[in-house]
């Protein structure tokens, strides 16, 4: 009892070094737990770093990742948000003007028109509102199921549904060439890429043009290429088209400036690269999208015959 009469009088300055020590270590991340409970909704900015224990900073960091991250995010929300007020006030104000005129026609002959006029101005408007949708959609976000897409019959399909826009047009649409190629990625992303792809050709191919889609496996990946011979795009310009809502001077027909912004972002959400040149005989527009290479597991067998409805394969332009 002698011996242990030191240890009991000892435990409590012990206990009380242990809760000085402690308390004196634990005082940083208190200071950071008010610092995260005190921030509002929208305070993005980075917590402080400093004066933490080692093995606290690395989650610190982690943190402050994730809110530039989210900060970028909602950055881009406030200018896509922006941008799409700017462009949907035009067109509503046009509607709205639009159906004053019917008002005011005197005539049947005026108000066939002023309906014409109208009608176009609701189409002009619902395409506007569908590809600021679909821009939205692919805006980065969690990311999507992968599943293997067989880049031709992709192609096919959405050429056999654009066929009707093309005759319309009087256009030779149809796939020039469509080697088996498959990548790992969400399929109605593809197809919205491809679609706005060969809907932009056809829409400024003047009437009695050609536009080919060309599917083929390179060392780099498989790639698609839509061609046509309209107008195509200068050198100059051809970085600043895929901003969104941008459209060159004196470009006919109308449209939304969005077509290429939404292809942008589908192909960086799968790791593709876009490039723009120019199209057969240096004419018009060639749009080529390269995939990464998909593993050897993946890629799928002989291409199957073309389906019914679907357009003939045809030799390459010249």
């Amino acid at each position: 009892m002698q011996t242990l009469k030191p240890f009991a009088l000892l435990l409590p300055v012990l206990a009380l070094v242990i809760w000085i020590a402690v308390g004196h270590a634990l005082e940083p991340l208190r200071r950071l737990t008010s610092q995260v409970k005190a921030r509002r909704v929208n305070a993005l900015d980075d917590l402080t770093a400093t004066q933490l224990p080692d093995e606290v900073q690395p989650l610190v960091l982690a943190l402050n990742d994730l809110l530039g991250r989210l900060r970028a995010a909602l950055e881009r929300e406030r200018a896509f948000m922006a941008d799409a007020a700017h462009e949907l006030r035009t067109p509503l104000t046009a509607l709205h003007l639009q159906m004053g005129m019917l008002a005011r026609a005197s005539s049947e002959a005026e108000r066939e028109s002023a309906m014409g006029t109208l009608s176009a101005g609701v189409q002009r408007a619902i395409r506007l509102i569908e590809q600021m949708l679909a821009l939205a959609r692919q805006q980065p976000r969690a990311e999507s199921p992968r599943v293997p897409v067989r880049l031709d019959e992709l192609a096919r399909e959405i050429v056999a549904e654009l066929v009707p826009l093309a005759d319309a047009g009087h256009i030779d649409l149809g796939v020039a060439a469509a080697q088996p190629a498959t990548v790992a990625a969400d399929n109605e992303a593809l197809r919205t890429l491809l679609r706005n792809l060969v809907d932009n050709a056809v829409r400024y191919t003047p009437p009695g043009g050609r536009v080919d889609v060309t599917v083929e496996n390179t060392a780099s990946g498989p790639r698609l290429t839509v061609t046509d011979d309209g107008p195509g795009i200068p050198p100059d310009e051809r970085t600043r088209v895929f901003d969104r809502f941008y459209r060159r001077a004196g470009t006919s027909p109308t449209g939304s400036g969005l077509g290429l912004a939404i292809v942008k972002a589908i192909a960086d959400a799968h790791g593709a690269s876009v490039t723009l040149g120019n199209g057969a005989e240096g004419k018009g527009l060639a749009v080529t999208v390269t995939f990464r290479a998909a593993p050897a597991a993946t890629v799928g067998g002989p291409s199957p015959a073309p389906q019914p409805g679907f357009p003939a394969e045809r030799a390459p332009s010249p």
